[in-house]
């Protein structure tokens, strides 16, 4: 379970006030002697699947990343994975099937068995903003999948490459005011909470530049040490390990208050743009119809990883906030993140086909 300093930090990172994750424990019996003991009660990794009477989860699990290997919820997803496994008795392999704003992952998993097996690592993009971004998706956002945590939150970062004479935010808006339509910023996944973040940043600066859409942050890291790219937007969590080794140079940092990794960098909201915010998050879902049983033994999975101190520090030094919710409240987080992030596409008048 959280201390309440975290689960503060995450309210603050959302920006809006949600109820505190509960921890949920279950009961298992081993037998009438071993339920006569004192203390029977302990977390339980599994759950009897009411159609077949199999005890969830009794093979591995596929977690689907729907974007790159190497970005931020690609290392998340991995991060979690691994702990996971070891909590549900069971391999939980991640798998990466990238294209089209993560909708060619979330249309596999849309369309997988709704058995528990094949789970979603959703995202801002594939889950709040890809159905404003896109005339039309091969799934339904929310009648083709089955709500079962939020995972974390993260802050984006504004880099530039070691090599440029750009020192700070006031510059580089400076720079891109006197060269409108000059400067190449790359876009590491289309649709994506960074994407939308920067298009909210080029709006509220009234700059001109122009994108360079990547499949994923591999690329665009490449090309702006490179000096291919003038900026980017990224994951401070992607970034971390090059802004450490002097790689690239950090300016800005998206959410409201200042990154606790990067303490020295100024936000967006004070470098002139009060208010300014654009935070990511990345979630766990499965397909429509998920039995009830399995999305508990997730959950509550989940909140076991989530209480190791080991886990909680790897979370915080890439820059991850975890933020685990129950079911029905995270269905409700996802509404207002719709609501949230389909305004902002509206308001940047920005479509993707």
């Amino acid at each position: 379970m959280f201390d309440n300093i975290t689960r503060e930090k995450v309210m603050k990172t959302v920006s809006r006030q949600y109820p505190g994750a509960r921890r949920a424990f279950i009961k298992t019996l081993a037998g009438a002697a071993a339920s006569l003991a004192m203390g029977a009660a302990a977390l339980a990794p599994a759950a009897a699947s009411a159609e077949s009477g199999e005890v969830y989860p009794a093979r591995p699990i596929r977690l689907i990343v729907p974007f790159a290997a190497g970005g931020g919820t690609d290392i998340q997803a991995r991060i979690i994975a691994q702990e996971l496994g070891k909590v549900l008795g069971q391999t939980v392999v991640v798998e990466n099937k990238p294209g089209a704003g993560g909708s060619i992952g979330a249309s596999f998993v849309a369309q997988s068995k709704p058995d528990g097996y094949t789970l979603l690592v959703g995202s801002t993009g594939t889950h709040a903003a890809n159905q404003f971004l896109y005339s039309k998706l091969p799934y339904d956002p929310v009648k083709d999948f089955t709500p079962i945590t939020l995972l974390a939150t993260f802050d984006n970062v504004v880099v530039v490459p070691e090599s440029s004479k750009v020192k700070t935010l006031a510059e580089l808006i400076d720079t891109a005011k006197k060269n409108p339509g000059k400067l190449d910023y790359g876009v590491t996944t289309v649709g994506s909470s960074s994407h939308l973040a920067v298009e909210k940043f080029k709006r509220d600066a009234g700059i001109d530049a122009s994108p360079v859409p990547y499949n994923g942050a591999g690329q665009a890291t490449t090309d702006l040490l490179a000096g291919r790219l003038d900026f980017m937007l990224d994951l401070v969590g992607t970034q971390i390990g090059n802004i450490k080794a002097g790689k690239v140079r950090p300016i800005a940092t998206t959410a409201l208050q200042r990154n606790a990794v990067l303490p020295d960098v100024p936000t967006i909201a004070e470098s002139g743009y009060p208010g300014f915010s654009a935070v990511g998050w990345v979630a766990l879902l499965g397909p429509a119809g998920m039995p009830q049983q399995a999305v508990d033994t997730l959950y509550k999975a989940i909140e076991k990883v989530y209480a190791m101190p080991d886990f909680q520090a790897t979370m915080r030094a890439r820059s991850f906030d975890i933020a685990a919710m129950p079911p029905k409240e995270f269905a409700e987080f996802l509404a207002n993140e719709r609501q949230k992030w389909g305004a902002v596409v509206r308001e940047s008048h920005i479509k993707l086909d």
